[in-house]
C-alpha cells in the first residue's frame, strides 16, 4: 500500500478500499491507524458548495522513511517532504489526478467483485486475472524516455488474454483536436529523416481514451478517424454508466469506418484489435517491431522524409476500415524477413519498485 500511495501521490478512502481492502470498515480502521503512526498523512478538503470531500491519503513522513530504508537511500528532510505534500494538494491537476486514480480503482474493485483476484496481490502471480498492473504517469514517462506522457498504464488479464493499455483521462477542458493530437506521440517523434514509427515499435499496449460524455466522445472519434496511426485506440464515456465501470461493455475501437464500431468489454478488446502477446502488446505493434525501417525514398514529397516501417497494405487496410487482425505487414523488396529487429526491453508492467 505504501508503494501505491507513493507512486500515485494521493488516494481517497474509497479508492484504497477498492485497491487493497475487503471492506470499508477494515479500510477505515487500518488507514486511521497508519495515519496515527505517521506512515500515511490524511486531510479532508472542504467542498466549495458546502460539506467535506472524502479523506485524501498521502505518504506520511514515517512512510517516506520506511521506503528510503527499503531502497537503501537517505530519507528526505521533513520540510522537503512537507513541501511535496503541499504541492500535490495545491496542484491545479489534483482533480485530474484523482480522476485517473478513480479509473484504476474501479477496475480493481470490479476485479474483486467478479472474483478475478485482488489487485494488491503479488504481481508475479500471472494466473491471477483482472487488473494486474498499474503504473503512474511519471513511471511510464521515465520508462519511455519522455517520448509519451500518458496519464497511466495498466495491464488487464481476463479469459487467458492480456491487454496492456495507456490511459488518456479526458476531463472535457481541452479542445477535441488537442486531445486527438495526443495520439501522435504514440506513433513517432514526427521529426524528418527519422523512423516514423519509432515510438509505436516500442509500445506495450493500446491507447484508451476515457472521456466525460457520449457527445464529447462522438466528436473525439471524428477527430481521431481523420488521423492515421498503427496504434490501436479505443474510446469510452463515463456517461455510459455501466455497472462494471470501465471493465464493462463501454469501449469502442476507432476505425476508418464508423459503422463498423461496436461496444465491447475491456477484456474483449484483445480480440477486436487482432490479438495481443503474452505481455499485453497488440500483435499489430509486435509485428511492426520486427520490421526494419525502410530506406529513405528519393521522392521529394513528405513520404520520403521519413523512415517508414509500415507499408501500403497497412495504410490501405486502415482506409478501408479492416480489423487490425486482417492487416498483413509485407515488404515489397523482401519475400520473407523473420529476423527480429526489436531491442529487448523490460516491459513497464515488470517494474513495480523504483530503480535504485
Amino acid at each position: 500500500m505504501l508503494e501505491l500511495v507513493a507512486e500515485h501521490h494521493v488516494l481517497t478512502t474509497e479508492q484504497l478500499r477498492a485497491l487493497v481492502f475487503p471492506s470499508m470498515s477494515r479500510a477505515q480502521h487500518r488507514l486511521l491507524h497508519l495515519a496515527d503512526l505517521g506512515v500515511l498523512w490524511r486531510t479532508q478538503p472542504y467542498r466549495a458548495d458546502g460539506g467535506s470531500k472524502p479523506f485524501h491519503y498521502l505518504l506520511g513522513y514515517r512512510g517516506a522513511e520506511l521506503r528510503a530504508a527499503q531502497d537503501g537511500t537517505s530519507p528526505p528532510r521533513p520540510s522537503t517532504h512537507a513541501d511535496r505534500l503541499r504541492r500535490i494538494l495545491e496542484s491545479p491537476r489534483l482533480g485530474h489526478l484523482l480522476g485517473v486514480n478513480q479509473f484504476f480503482a474501479e477496475l480493481a474493485d470490479y476485479s474483486r467483485r467478479a472474483g478475478l483476484g485482488g489487485f494488491a496481490a503479488d504481481e508475479r502471480d500471472f494466473g491471477r486475472e483482472g487488473l494486474h498492473t498499474w503504473r503512474s504517469e511519471e513511471s511510464i514517462t521515465e520508462f519511455y524516455g519522455n517520448k509519451i506522457t500518458p496519464d497511466g498504464y495498466g495491464c488487464w488479464h481476463e479469459n487467458g488474454r492480456w491487454l496492456g493499455f495507456f490511459l488518456e483521462h479526458d476531463t472535457g477542458t481541452e479542445p477535441l483536436r488537442r486531445v486527438a493530437d495526443k495520439i501522435d506521440r504514440y506513433t513517432g517523434s514526427g521529426k524528418p529523416y527519422t523512423d516514423r514509427f519509432d515510438v509505436a515499435r516500442r509500445l506495450a499496449g493500446m491507447v484508451l481514451i476515457w472521456t466525460t460524455s457520449a457527445r464529447r466522445e462522438q466528436g473525439l472519434r471524428k477527430a481521431l478517424q481523420a488521423k492515421y496511426s498503427p496504434v490501436p485506440v479505443a474510446t469510452a464515456s463515463r456517461e455510459h454508466g455501466h455497472l462494471d465501470g470501465p471493465a464493462g461493455e463501454v469501449w469502442s475501437v476507432v476505425t476508418a469506418v464508423p459503422e463498423q464500431a461496436r461496444r465491447v468489454r475491456l477484456g474483449e478488446l484483445p480480440t477486436v484489435i487482432g490479438g495481443t502477446t503474452d505481455d499485453g502488446t497488440p500483435r499489430v505493434l509486435a509485428e511492426l517491431a520486427t520490421r526494419p525501417p525502410s530506406p529513405l525514398d528519393d521522392d521529394d514529397d513528405d513520404e520520403g522524409a521519413y523512415l517508414d516501417g509500415v507499408t501500403d497494405e497497412m495504410r490501405e487496410a486502415n482506409r478501408r476500415g479492416l480489423d487490425v487482425g486482417d492487416i498483413v505487414l509485407t515488404d515489397p523488396d523482401l519475400d520473407e524477413d523473420t529476423t527480429s529487429h526489436r531491442t529487448p526491453t523490460r516491459q513497464p508492467w515488470q517494474r513495480w519498485r523504483r530503480p535504485a
